[in-house]
């Protein structure tokens, strides 16, 4: 039974979209509140320690830089304008390369697919993407298999949504995956997220989340 928090790593780049970090935050940092514990501890990464500025122009400060992360369990990889940018940053595209191979979740939202698909991670993997977006994945990634139908995609460990107010419900489905379905509903009730539909109703068997000694409910 689990009772350390999963290390998570979002990558962060200049003129990322705003929601596609804090939507994943709020939700993540809301699980196992009521046991006063932390199940995700979430790392902000990028090219360097500081501020980043972001497509909302507010300022997201980057805790960890891509030289020397490592050790994220869970992946996120946010979209924006900036994304089509940083597929030219190899220092970030190596870190996603190594972070992702030991990673047990990879989560990516909206543009956030075109990094996974220029670092090579994208290879027969189902997409969901918008049909703008599903064109320049097949340029980057021709057995890539985007999916215009679906707001998020499973593929294996890696999970996509859409666009960027679906990363909210692709959140739920990480909490899903990492301690199982009751806590993933209780916690999108909580919330008012409207997390359902194909995802929403698979039978993951997670460990139970095991409140560490000392915690109690609050």
């Amino acid at each position: 039974m689990r009772t350390k928090p999963y290390q998570t790593a979002i990558a962060v780049f200049d003129e990322v979209e705003l929601l596609d970090v804090t939507g994943p935050v709020s939700v993540l940092s809301a699980a196992g509140r009521q046991w006063n514990f932390q199940p995700f501890k979430i790392d902000l990464v990028a090219n360097g320690v500081g501020p980043v500025t972001t497509r909302s122009a507010l300022a997201l400060h980057a805790t960890h830089d891509f030289a020397r992360h490592t050790g994220a369990e869970c992946l996120i990889v946010p979209g924006g304008y900036g994304a089509r940018l940083a597929t030219e940053d190899e220092a970030l595209l190596a870190w996603l390369r190594r972070s992702a191979a030991e990673a047990v979740l990879v989560a990516a939202i909206g543009n956030g697919a075109l990094l996974l698909a220029k670092a090579g991670l994208l290879d027969q993997v189902q997409v969901a993407a918008s049909v703008e977006l599903a064109l320049e994945l097949g340029a980057l990634c021709p057995s890539a298999q985007p999916n215009s139908r679906d707001p998020v995609c499973s593929s294996g460990k890696i999970l996509t949504a859409r666009a960027s107010a679906l990363g909210l419900d692709l959140s739920c489905e990480m909490v899903a995956r990492c301690f199982g379905n009751k806590l993933a509903s209780s916690l999108s009730a909580a919330l008012g997220i409207d997390w359902a539909g194909e995802l929403g109703s698979l039978d993951i068997v997670a460990g139970p989340l095991l409140v560490p000694p000392g915690n109690k409910a609050v």
